[in-house]
């Protein structure tokens, strides 16, 4: 699956992100109803939202020189369900 966005990040960051849904929910005239985010090992997933056709996800944490995927499965009022992944690149600034 490709990268839906790329992000950077310093170790010691608490950080949100925000993946934005909205084409794919317009295109069905569907609603975000929940969401699981689902990070790699090594970086932590501090809290995540759905607000409105958007999910916001909290992260922490990471090595310097790492990549880390996070997939998100948002699920929608009428059943559907959409997985996407970012990356996060944890490195000093």
């Amino acid at each position: 699956m490709p990268i839906l966005e790329r992000f950077t990040k310093q170790p010691a960051d608490v950080q949100d992100y925000d993946i934005d849904f909205t084409q794919y929910l317009d295109a069905l005239t569907d609603t975000a109803a929940s969401a699981v985010v689902t990070p790699e090992a090594g970086i932590t997933l501090v809290n995540s939202l759905v607000l409105g056709k958007k999910v916001k996800v909290w992260m922490s944490g990471g090595t310097t020189g790492q990549k880390y995927k996070v997939t998100i499965q948002l699920t929608t009022t009428g059943g559907r369900t959409k997985e996407v992944e970012i990356l996060i690149i944890v490195r000093e600034t």
